[in-house]
Parts: structure tokens; sequence; C-alpha cells
């Protein structure tokens, strides 16, 4: 049996302060790698510097800051072997009442920093010939768009096309380029409350857990993975395919 490792890699998350980001950070920390780890949340950043994880506070929707980060990284790090795209945010507006206040912030933290982070990663892969991944983490959503979701939605359906666009011009160096899209899963705790598992529409009979879209990025982040590129993995216990409606909590964007 082949077993994960990443030591002596770099591996760069965003969003890493919280929810599924924060239990990547944790587990590629595990598996020997040298995480850093993007994100708003000074106070949940500094405690995961007890994990040996090494936190910046960037504000991903504010350009100027990622600029400054990529500046400091190329200075002070100079490679990388995996960046997980994972900062976001839910956006629960239709297109009759989205502000462009809010149509930019969402374009800036799922598109213009991980178009950014990406360029600067996919720069040092090339410079220093590391055959690495870059994953972006989308949603069901670009397949199955809930009401009043719009800027949500747009965002999420993007990194599919950026994903394919990126696979298409880094080929060629060995880079590989996947998008991985989480269905229903729980991400307040390990655990979702009994009554709302037991109402999820997957064809599963249950919400995902954290742990289960984690594994699925470790194993694409890793070694095993050698011919995996351009492809989106989708993560939902079959909720496409299912006639289920979700349970209120969810299509009204509670969890």
């Amino acid at each position: 049996m082949m077993n994960i490792n990443f030591s002596g890699k770099k591996v760069l998350i965003s969003g890493g302060t919280h929810g599924i980001g924060l239990e990547l950070s944790k587990a590629f920390k595990s598996l020997n790698a040298n995480v850093i780890t993007l994100g708003r949340d000074e106070s949940a950043g500094r405690n995961l510097e007890k994990y040996d994880i090494t936190f910046k506070r960037v504000d991903l929707s504010k350009r100027e800051e990622v600029l400054d980060f990529v500046n400091w990284y190329e200075k002070e790090i100079g490679d990388i072997h995996v960046l997980i795209n994972n900062a976001s945010r839910n956006s629960r507006y239709s297109i009759l009442d989205t502000s462009l206040e809010e149509w930019n912030y969402m374009i800036n933290l799922e598109l213009t920093s991980p178009f950014l982070l990406s360029q600067m990663a996919s720069k040092l892969m090339i410079e220093k010939g590391i055959k690495g991944k870059i994953i972006n983490i989308s949603a069901i959503q670009a397949h199955f768009p809930l009401e009043s979701s719009f800027p949500y939605v747009t965002v999420k359906s993007g990194l599919l096309g950026m994903t394919r666009s990126m696979a298409v011009d880094l080929g060629k160096y060995g880079i590989q380029v996947i998008a991985v899209t989480p269905g229903p899963i729980y991400s307040k705790s390990e655990e979702p409350p009994e009554s709302l598992d037991k109402r999820s529409a997957t064809l599963l009979g249950r919400m995902g857990r954290m742990r289960e879209i984690v594994n699925v990025i470790l194993f694409l982040s890793s070694d095993l993975n050698t011919f995996i590129t351009g492809s989106e993995v989708i993560v939902d216990g079959g909720r496409l395919i299912s006639r289920r409606p979700d349970p209120v909590e969810i299509s009204s964007g509670e969890v």
C-alpha cells in the first residue's frame, strides 16, 4: 500500500484558518509538508502556528494585499509544490439586488486572487522545474444554483473555466490543475446535527464531512496523482443526480 507524504514540499493554502481550509492546513502538516496558510483572522492564524504552520494575514479581496504577499513569497520562500485556492465566502443575492460592491468583492476574492496566486505558483514551478499541483475549490452551485446566489454561482463557475484554461497552458510543464467541487459538506464542526444529516438530499442519505473533502485533495496533491489534469472532481455524495430537495437550512444559506 502506498502512503502519502509531503516531506520537503511547500504547500500554500488560501482561506486556511477555518472550515475545510483549516482541516487541510493541519492534514498537510501531519504529512510533513511545509505549510503556508493565508487568511484574515489573525487570532485563528496565530493558533495555527502551534502546529508549526506559517500564517500570513492577507485580505484576499484586496488585490494590493495579494500582490504584496506575492512579492514576499517570491523573495522569502521562492518555490512551491502545491497551491490550494480555497478562500471563499457565500453571497446570497439575486441578479436583481447584487450591488457593484458585492460583485467586485466576490470577483476579487474568488477569481482575481486565485489568478494572481496561480500565476505566481506556476511561474515558480516552471523556474524551479517542479511538476506541481494547483487545486481550485469550486462548489456544487456551479452546476445546481440555489435561488439568490448569483455572485457565488458566477465565481464558482468561473473557477471551473479557469481550471481548464490553466491546465491547457501548463500541461507541457508537467503542472497539473484540478478543480474539486464539494457538495453539501458540513463545515461548522466535524459532525452535523443528526436531524440535518438525515434530511440531506444526497444519494448516500447524509451530509459530507470535511475530512472526506480533505482526503480527496490530499490524493490529488500527492505524487500518487500522476495523470489527472483539467478535470473537475465532484465530491457530493450523489447530490447532482438526486431528485430530493435540499433541507431548508441549505437552501436558505444557513449552512
